[in-house]
């Protein structure tokens, strides 16, 4: 019990040594809120994500490809709920007589939706996507003002007056002005065989209406997409192809075995797709797999996050490691005082190991509460600091949030104190091992 009276008794008469608690508790504050915060960002980056897509996507399917045989197969498979067949195709949208705006210099990324003229063009049957996908819903979000809805949502596609109509994500169609019922162009291009057998590209214009607006939870996906009529886009780009398809969506009835589903889709896709070449036909992924890059780049940025607030542990680490060597060398003469009075050298070891975890265990601990109540409270605080200084710590509108997302994993708190708690006994246990190593007479003269 000495051992940790003295400790205490150590630490209490030598402020300094709170620098080092200090340290230990902002380095765990940091990686508890900020882990914290791209956990929460990852979640509802999954959930934008998961909201634009459909269970199961086939999709790299050859030109040849027929969308009969294709569904038939995947129908056959007793998770599968439903499918939509999909023409997609590149292009760029403007307005009459207008050439499309010059992309800037540094586009968005697809997190944030495209602001650039390319674009990709979805050629659909609205009732089958309604029943696969979220469709309905994003022709009817909320967000939509009231003059850019569809008017007739179960029809959104149908021919204006014998013009084919277009829908266009809501970003996109404020950002350049549009409204509901005005002309657009959509240029774009397709293969074409020259007289002397070689293919050449030939450039297509389709006059479009504009149907209305559309939004996901994904502004990726609404900024890089338009849906037109299946049927319009085949006859303006694939006119030799009646039966042809280039993505298919999926519905599951049970969502929890789509990684199973999808082995399965695959083997029924290259079997109707088999031409006895050897070669694999078109591919078959989750939603979580087909945006697999995209989500990965989001958690390898909490990954380098990691690294780097790690390395603010490891300085506080050094901080404390320099407080508590400074405590051994003014302790010399105590250091004799307690041999000569009996003390053994693990003794002595014990009575400044132990100064030093109840400096880190103090420092985790606060740590661990401070960083909890942070990021439970972080839209509270991003509010408050955006009325006091009329700064937005986290301006949501970028990311399409509500609030400022967390997520809190026990799991992750249980390695930052645990991690913590080893740097301290680590850095803890030079200078003690360096004070048992003093010998009694030499202390006792203060040298």
């Amino acid at each position: 019990m000495y051992r940790l009276f003295l400790a205490v008794r150590y630490l209490l008469t030598r402020p300094i040594n709170l620098l080092g608690m200090a340290g230990i508790l902002v380095s765990v504050w940091a990686l508890v809120v900020v882990v914290s915060i791209f956990s929460g960002f990852l979640q509802q980056i999954e959930l934008h994500v998961r909201s634009a897509s459909a269970d199961i996507s086939v999709h790299e399917l050859p030109a040849w490809a027929e969308w009969t045989p294709l569904e038939r197969a995947l129908r056959d498979d007793p998770n599968v709920a439903d499918t939509a067949r999909r023409l997609v195709h590149y292009g760029m949208l403007s307005r009459p007589g207008q050439r499309p705006a010059s992309p800037p210099l540094l586009g968005r990324s697809a997190l944030h939706g495209g602001d650039q003229p390319f674009l990709f063009v979805l050629g659909i049957d609205a009732a089958a996507e309604a029943r696969v996908t979220g469709f309905g819903s994003w022709l009817e979000n909320p967000e939509i003002p009231a003059e850019l809805r569809v008017a007739d949502r179960t029809r959104p596609l149908a021919a204006d007056a014998g013009r084919p109509r277009v829908l266009v994500g809501l970003e996109r169609l404020q950002r350049e002005g549009l409204h509901r019922g005005d002309t657009v162009v959509l240029t774009s291009g397709r293969l074409q065989s020259e007289p002397d057998g070689q293919k050449g590209l030939q450039q297509v214009t389709l006059e479009l209406v504009v149907a209305g607006a559309f939004k996901t939870h994904h502004g990726g996906f609404d900024g890089n997409n338009v849906f037109v009529d299946h049927e319009v886009l085949r006859a303006a780009l694939f006119p030799d192809a009646p039966d042809g398809v280039q993505e298919i969506a999926v519905r599951c009835r049970d969502a929890a075995t789509l990684d199973a589903t999808a082995t399965r889709l695959q083997r029924a896709v290259a079997r109707v797709l088999d031409r006895g070449d050897d070669r694999a036909y078109g591919k078959v992924q989750t939603w979580r797999e087909k945006n697999g890059q995209f989500l990965a780049s989001v958690e390898h940025q909490r990954g380098l996050l990691k690294i780097v607030l790690i390395v603010i542990m490891v300085t506080a680490a050094f901080l404390m490691l320099a407080t508590l060597s400074m405590m051994v060398t003014e302790k010399t003469s105590d250091i004799g005082i307690l041999t000569a009075m009996g003390a053994t050298p693990l003794g002595v070891l014990q009575v400044f190991l132990a100064c030093g975890l109840t400096i880190t265990a103090a420092g985790v601990v606060l740590g661990l509460l401070l960083g909890t109540v942070t990021s439970v409270f972080l839209e509270e605080i991003r509010q408050f600091v955006l009325w006091a200084t009329s700064i937005d710590l986290f301006p949501l509108k970028v990311y399409n949030l509500d609030r400022v997302p967390c997520a809190i994993d026990p799991l992750w708190l249980l390695q930052v104190a645990a991690m913590a708690l080893a740097v301290g006994t680590v850095v803890s246990a030079w200078p003690a091992w360096r004070a048992a190593r003093h010998d009694p007479l030499v202390s006792l003269r203060g040298n």
